[in-house]
This record gives structure tokens, sequence and C-alpha cells, in this order.
């Protein structure tokens, strides 16, 4: 008999993220005995508070785990990545959240038992990170008017409400505050911006934003928006529903490992920035590429790159 790669694992979800919560325990104790049937045995631990992802997954790294499993939206992926970066311990993500797109872009079932039975046979992959002053993400951050939305979103309405929330603060961010500029430069002349997308996955949220991104290439990919007028955002959100935002002129895409956002001497306001959907503070940033820094558990049809 073959010996699992992996005996002791610890899952970390996130209990008030995404939908049916009232019922998450009780799938992931159906997915403990999977887990227990394929010879894995599973401690599960509920996040208590912002930050909290971090600790549980230091500690279980700490503790001998040899898998970490998070289940809930890509802010609580964020946390427990932060305590585990940089380790040989393997992640392997279930779908606990609202838009759930790093589980999109692994190409995971939406279902967290279905999406758990891919765990014990998935692919070890070394892949980097990105990192924003301490603070080290899998996916995204974005600068300026999303990162201004989130501040109009309290407390876990997010969650409760999911995309439909964010579309009417969004509207209402468009209509009624100023779109402050910003300077995006990866060492060339900058560029003007209201809006900047720093991906390493597809997703923005439920939608396929970004088709260049790739999230095992050691590179960003960048979208920068500069209009400051509010039918120019309509015309955005049309065209990201669409998902044809690269075909607009005036959105200039690229591609970096390194980049630095900075207010201008128009920024009559502070401009915000957020990171894996969570806000995480003001510019200026630089936001690199940390090679080599985390060992994702990937399902065989996980693959990165355009189309």
């Amino acid at each position: 008999m073959v010996s699992p790669p992996h005996t002791k694992a610890v899952l970390i979800y996130n209990p008030i993220a995404g939908r049916r919560r009232k019922q998450r325990l009780q799938q992931l104790q159906r997915v403990q005995e999977q887990f227990e049937r394929a010879g894995i045995r599973v401690s599960i631990q509920a996040t208590t508070a912002p930050g909290s992802g971090s600790a549980l997954s230091r500690e279980a790294v700490q503790a001998g785990a040899d898998l970490i499993v998070v289940c809930g939206g890509d802010g609580t992926i964020n946390e427990v990545i932060g305590g585990m970066a940089h380790s040989a311990v393997p992640l392997a993500v279930l779908p606990g959240g609202t838009a759930n797109g790093l589980a999109r872009e692994l190409r995971l079932p939406l279902d967290i038992e279905a999406a758990a039975r891919l765990i014990p046979s998935a692919t070890p992959r070394r892949i980097a990170l990105g990192r924003v002053g301490e603070r080290y993400f899998l996916s995204m951050v974005g600068v300026g008017f999303d990162a201004q939305v989130l501040t109009q979103i309290a407390g876990n309405w997010k969650d409760r409400l999911g995309m439909v929330h964010y579309g009417i603060q969004a509207a209402r961010q468009a209509a009624f505050q100023p779109f402050a500029p910003f300077t995006v430069s990866a060492g060339e002349t900058p560029l003007e911006a209201t809006f900047a997308c720093i991906s390493r996955t597809r997703y923005y949220g439920p939608f396929r934003m970004i088709p260049e991104a790739d999230l095992f290439s050691d590179r960003f990919h960048v979208y920068c928006f500069p209009s400051r007028k509010l039918f120019r955002y309509f015309i955005y959100t049309l065209a990201l529903f669409a998902g044809r935002l690269r075909r607009l002129p005036d959105v200039v895409s690229f591609s970096a490992s390194r980049i630095r956002c900075e207010d201008t001497a128009e920024s009559e306001t502070p401009v915000l920035y957020q990171v894996d959907g969570e806000l995480a503070g003001r510019l200026p940033i630089t936001v690199e590429i940390v090679p080599d820094a985390l060992t994702l558990l990937a399902p065989a049809r996980a693959d990165g790159g355009s189309g």
C-alpha cells in the first residue's frame, strides 16, 4: 500500500466568510472524514479575529504539520499565507468565500467537498508570492478606485451581500467622489492612473479580468485605468463584464516584477490600496515579486497564462 504524501494536516477556516456559514463546520467535518479515509489526520481550526489566520498557519508549521488547508475567501487565504511563507509546508485551497477568485484561478470546483476530493492527488508546485511592505499576497493589489470603494463596506457586509453590495458602493464612489490620480512605474516613464490592478491571477473576484496573468510565473500583470470621468468608468465596468477590458484603447497593460505607485501633486486626498480584497493602507508603495516563496497544491487542470 502506498503511503499518502501528507499525514498531518491543519484545516484553517473563516467561520464568517462566504455563504452557507451555518453549514460550514458540518461541511468541513465531512471533508475531515474524506481526508482521514485517505490516511490524512486533520485538525480543524477557526479564525477568531483579523490576523488570526497568520498566527494559526505559523503555529501549524512550527507544530510539524505537513499540509495546511485553508477554507475562506481571498482575504483569509492572504492571512494564512502570511504565516507560512518560505516554509516547505504545502498549501491547499478550498472555496469558502464569496467571490473565490483564487479557487477559480486554480479551476477548482466551487463546492467545498468536491474541491477537497482533489487535494490528496494534487501536485505540489513551488511558486512566487507578491509582497508590498511586509505583507505577502498570492493574488493581487488594487490601487485607487477599488480600494476607496472598500472604505464604504463596513465589517462583514462584503461577505454577507457579496458582489451586489460591492457594485452598489462602486457606483456611489464613481458618482460622488473624486477620482484621485496617482502614478504607476516599473522603471520607465510613470503612467498616471485613477485605478490600477497589479495581479498574479486572471480573476478579479468572479470576473476574468486579466487573461494574461499567470500565477505560476515570476511576474505581475498590470492594468492601469487613467480616466477621471464617470461615464468612462461605466464603460470599464461593461467591458469587465464582457471580458473585453484589454480591447479598450485607454487601458494600459504591462508585466513587471517590481512596481512603484505614488501620489501626484493633484492627489488632494490619500490614495488607498487593497491587498487580496482587504483594505491595506495608502500610497506610496512598492510591490515586488518574491520568488520560490510558497508550495501550492494545484490540481492537474490548473494552469496559468492567457486564453
